[in-house]
């Protein structure tokens, strides 16, 4: 499996993952290690959270993978861990802020 690639190319640590799979650190770093095959609602979860199709979880390197940076999947978890309130606060906040065009130089 190649969730420890996965992992650290999204700059998270096993505690990261597991909190945001619902497991134990310990269980988590037996699936990287292999002393542990996660079950098929695991791998659901775990597909979920890296945004990653399972087949790529499990070896195909042909699939791609999500390009969200650590910042944007630290937004993702702080919204799954919010009410529904915060949510809905922070998601009206950050769409009434206008996208910043760039200025372009006319000759």
């Amino acid at each position: 499996m190649e969730l420890k690639r996965i992992r650290t190319q999204k700059g998270l640590s096993q505690a990261d993952v597991a909190n945001g799979i619902d497991v134990s650190t310990t269980v988590y770093a037996r699936y990287e290690r292999g002393e542990r095959e996660p079950s098929i609602e695991m791998l659901l979860r775990l597909s979920q959270f890296f945004d990653a199709p399972i087949d790529y979880l499990l070896g195909n390197k042909d699939t791609a993978l999500s390009s969200f940076t650590k910042y944007e999947l630290d937004l993702v978890m702080a919204s799954r861990a919010a009410d529904e309130r915060a949510k809905e606060d922070a998601l009206n906040m950050l769409l009434s802020h206008p996208v910043k065009e760039e200025k372009t130089l006319h000759a």
